[in-house]
């Protein structure tokens, strides 16, 4: 299972994804919308690339920000 940004209102997750939680929250620098990563233990070593990656996206993909971003 890859890993995924998803995108959280008022602190809940936009769609429901199985596996952990990055504690990390990633926001855009337009308009501070707010995802987290998720990922599956396959994923916990390459976390730090997620985030970077995820972020990255995020800032782009303003201002149509996607429930989940595939990372």
């Amino acid at each position: 299972m890859p890993a995924e940004a998803i995108r959280y209102i008022d602190k809940v997750p936009a769609i429901l994804y199985g596996g952990n939680v990055d504690s990390v929250p990633l926001t855009c620098k337009s308009c501070n919308a707010e995802y987290r990563v998720h990922y599956s233990n396959s994923e916990i070593n390459r976390l730090v690339d997620s985030r970077y990656l995820a972020e990255v996206r995020i800032n782009s993909e303003h201002p149509h920000h996607e429930r989940s971003i595939l990372l």
